[in-house]
């Protein structure tokens, strides 16, 4: 052993939003944990721009990371409730879920770098968490060993992956991927308003593209457009065209300036297996999916409760018992994020097609949930988190 070794018991590759939510969590239950992290968000400011990516965090997720002990800090930061979810086909009555009224929100949409400088924060302040600010070099996952970039050896028991989709610790376990291209992209605009943003988050389905708000402040949002690469690669060609594709599509919203823009291509992959030995997957590493319904994160939050639960009670050294735990997580969040993926995918088939039976069929699906209050409360409690498999 050198002295740039180190010895642990959980090494979490990825200090990212699920990483960073599953290494307090086991830190909590009293485990010694080792967080891998590139690049850390190690400060923010109340007069940083807001961030383009932003994550709409459902009602069951603030409940983690209230456990986490992280939320109030959240909140004395920067984030917007959301009141109501709106859903329609373009030039349609919209499907409205929860209430603009209500005292309780559906979720909150959060900044990516607030939620990772919270949790970062978080986890330096935690006893028995290890924050190594560096990324893997290499993986021996026979010999449960990994090379960080700053030279450090790292012995471990157990590795969890939480490093994107393009995880590094996936590949060198071994681990395949089965996904597809959706030949889109998702460009994001982040817009200053004259009219007042409402608390309410809707998606326009336009034949080929999808249109959709995110509310930031009163008068900031996030209007996002989904449509084939080229002609989202067209809209950004300069300031203008971008300007003349978003009044087309958010004239409501009177003038408006865009602040900052970006765009990313959109993929769905899963992991052919979310545990291999001594490696389990979350978040984005086991799973990605359409964004549309801004689901990503919180099926990853989702994956640190499910595990946070399955190995609760069981000792690092009981094998036997932790493998078992990790086959039960496997089996229930497999299940979930599949029915999650399906069902965007679903969604999105559905209102893309200009067949006379499937127009049929969802205008009378979206007419019957319209009158139908049941119906509407359950898809209000799936969208919030409220209602789930596990």
């Amino acid at each position: 052993m050198t002295q740039q070794d180190l010895h642990t018991t959980w090494l979490v590759a990825g200090g990212g939003m699920v990483g960073a939510a599953m290494a307090l969590g086991l830190a909590r239950q009293g485990h010694e944990v080792t967080v891998l992290e590139p690049s850390p968000v190690t400060e923010f400011s109340l007069k940083q721009p807001y961030d383009l990516r932003i994550s709409a965090i459902t009602a069951d997720n603030i409940e983690l990371l209230e456990q986490l002990g992280v939320w109030d800090h959240l909140r004395s930061l920067r984030l917007q409730p959301f009141h109501q979810l709106a859903v329609r086909e373009q030039g349609m009555e919209w499907l409205e879920l929860g209430q603009l009224q209500s005292q309780q929100p559906l979720g909150y949409m959060i900044e990516n770098q607030v939620l990772q400088f919270v949790l970062w924060q978080a986890l330096q302040a935690e006893p028995g968490v290890t924050c190594v600010e560096g990324g893997i070099e290499k993986l021996d996952v026979a010999n449960r060993q990994a090379t960080t970039s700053l030279g450090q050896l790292l012995h471990y028991k157990w590795l969890l992956g939480c490093d994107g989709a393009q995880s590094r610790v996936r590949k060198a376990s071994g681990i395949g991927v089965a996904g597809r291209s959706y030949g889109q992209s998702c460009l994001l605009s982040i817009v200053k308003t004259a009219e007042q943003v409402s608390a309410r988050t809707w998606e326009s389905f336009a034949g080929d593209e999808i249109h959709a708000l995110l509310p930031l402040s009163d008068d900031q949002a996030c209007f996002i457009l989904y449509a084939d690469t080229p002609r989202v690669k067209s809209w950004q060609a300069s300031e203008e065209h971008l300007k003349k594709a978003l009044e087309q599509r958010f004239a409501s919203y009177g003038d408006f300036a865009v602040l900052q823009h970006g765009s990313f291509p959109l993929t769905r992959q899963t992991a052919l297996h979310y545990v291999k030995e001594d490696t389990v997957l979350l978040g984005d590493a086991a799973h990605s999916i359409h964004p549309m319904a801004g689901q990503g994160v919180n099926l990853g939050f989702r994956d640190v409760k499910c595990l946070l639960k399955e190995i609760k009670g069981i000792s690092a050294v009981h094998r036997t018992d932790m493998e078992q735990a990790f086959a039960r997580y496997s089996l229930l969040r497999r299940a979930d994020n599949e029915l999650m993926a399906q069902s965007m995918d679903s969604i999105g088939c559905g209102f893309k097609s200009n067949k006379t039976p499937v127009q049929l069929l969802r205008r009378t699906l979206l007419n019957g949930l319209r009158r139908f209050k049941p119906g509407r409360d359950l898809m209000t409690a799936y969208a919030s988190g409220v209602w789930k498999i596990n």
